[in-house]
């Protein structure tokens, strides 16, 4: 009765800590809604009479509504939820551990309105970490350690509202979050760091998502592409982009938001737009990039109060040049930006 207890009030205490995190993001409103803490509880591990020593068992036996607390320990094993609309809940972050044994996902989320928290979960680079099926919604992934695999989260086609927060997403062979056709979801506080590929990468009509406070560094690839023709309405704003190949590059993405970010030291483009129109590009520190921004075939894009660490008004001091625009190069046009800041914003990612 007693672990019981401790585990209820882990649960309880991960969901406030939830809704207090959204509460505080401004741009933020988090698509889980918490289900009553009466349902059932099923417990893997420990010591407890009745408590499953397989997460799978587990889920096999659970219902909708279900919450499954699993104690510290490593399971080698691949986990699927299938149609069942539950709660994994591990006892703690560092050593519960999920460790695959297949090529398939190691945790694959196969409905709606599931959750997955507090766990590290290891893949390897031919295996998905985590895999949420098509036509999902409303899954949470949150607080967990991802990482050693293929990709770090598959987004399947379709899904929608999938809230990503507060996860460490490393070390996977190519990208750290991945989606096609996928919409309405919100990707925000986690540290996202040496994936193979992209950082994150939404592809083939991605819309209406919102990548916000992320800290995003040392990807061989982009921090963040988005890529298609319908991949529209994206907001990336207050993400810590640096040490990336590229920051952000948008290809055939048109009437997106890349606004107040920090974006730094990449070794080729800080913001890359190809045939991408109607963007918005605001308010970011562009710092010390190989090249700071670029187009190519692209139009109609806006670039407003950003600051340049190159320029021109910086090398220049006479007050002439103090009312000079940003001039970004784009083949053989050029943009500008007609109100370079002053000094460098500043933007903090709190994770």
């Amino acid at each position: 009765m007693k672990n019981k207890l401790i585990a209820k009030s882990l649960i309880i205490g991960i969901i406030l800590f939830i809704g207090a995190s959204a509460a505080s993001a401004n741009t933020l409103t988090l698509s889980y809604t918490p289900q009553p803490i009466n349902r059932g509880w099923l417990y893997v591990g420990g010591n407890g009479t009745g408590n499953y020593t397989t997460i799978q068992e587990a889920i096999d036996n659970a219902t909708n509504g279900d919450t499954i607390f699993v104690y510290n320990n490593t399971y080698n094993e691949n986990i699927d939820t299938k149609l069942k609309k539950i709660t994994l809940l591990g006892e703690d972050r560092d050593t519960t551990i999920i460790k695959g044994v297949s090529t398939d996902a190691v945790v694959r989320i196969g409905t709606s309105d599931t959750t997955i928290s507090t766990f590290t979960i290891i893949g390897t680079p031919t295996e998905m970490v985590i895999q949420v099926a098509s036509l999902s919604e409303n899954v949470l992934i949150t607080n967990n350690l991802i990482k050693d695999g293929g990709y770090g989260i598959s987004l399947g086609l379709t899904t929608s509202k999938v809230t990503i927060s507060e996860n460490t997403i490393i070390n996977n062979a190519f990208s750290g979050i991945s989606g096609s056709t996928t919409t309405y979801n919100t990707i925000n506080h986690n540290s996202i760091e040496n994936n193979g590929d992209q950082g994150i990468g939404l592809s083939l009509g991605s819309h209406h998502n919102s990548i916000v406070n992320n800290s995003i560094k040392n990807n061989a690839k982009e921090a963040i592409l988005i890529d298609g023709l319908t991949s529209t309405d994206n907001t990336i704003s207050g993400n810590d982009v640096s040490d990336n190949e590229i920051g952000i590059r948008l290809s055939k993405a048109s009437s997106n938001k890349i606004q107040s970010n920090n974006i730094e030291l990449s070794t080729m483009e800080g913001v890359l737009l190809q045939t991408s129109n109607e963007n918005a590009i605001e308010m970011n520190n562009f710092i010390d990039n190989k090249r700071q921004a670029t187009f190519k075939l692209s139009s109609r894009n806006t670039w407003d109060a950003n600051y340049w660490s190159n320029w021109i008004g910086f090398k220049l001091s006479a007050p002439i040049f103090q009312n000079f625009p940003k001039f970004i190069v784009g083949g053989l046009r050029i943009n500008t930006d007609k109100n370079p800041a002053k000094t460098p914003y500043n933007i903090s990612v709190f994770l």
